[in-house]
């Protein structure tokens, strides 16, 4: 990813100030512009965080934009669409050398984990409010 112009000191903090009130706020329509400035303050420093890390909280943000849509009731084409385009089929692409098997592994069966529950919801939808809970104790 590129340097965005101005993005000098002043405006990382301003982006990030703005990305943590999003998140406090619970401001679930702006999340995949935090998921953006996560995946580029990784590039910029890939040191910062650890690489489970940083996807486990990438992928809790991608994961509450999909159960808030089914606690809207959107229809299920439209769940289904923001979960195959949050969570593709090819999985994530890596390019840290410091990246353990194991942490891929992790991040892996969480992310098959979450999709196969929510696609199950969306065969057969009962009990919903529990499904939920359960599933997003599994990504936290």
């Amino acid at each position: 990813m590129a340097t965005p112009p101005g993005a000098g000191p002043a405006a990382l903090r301003f982006v990030a100030a703005a990305s943590w009130q999003v998140i406090r706020g619970r401001c679930v329509e702006h999340f995949p512009r935090v998921v953006e400035f996560l995946r580029y303050l990784r590039a910029a420093a890939p040191g910062l965080v650890r690489y489970r890390h940083h996807e486990r909280l990438c992928m809790g943000l991608k994961a509450k934009l999909v159960v808030d849509l089914i606690l809207q009731g959107r229809p299920w084409a439209q769940v289904l669409n923001a979960l195959h385009h949050h969570f593709p089929e090819s999985g994530p692409v890596v390019r840290d050398p410091k990246i353990t098997k194991q942490d891929l592994r992790k991040i892996s069966e969480a992310q098959e984990t979450f999709c196969q529950q929510v696609k199950q919801l969306a065969e057969a939808p009962v009990d919903l409010a529990s499904k939920l809970q359960s599933t997003l104790l599994l990504i936290q």
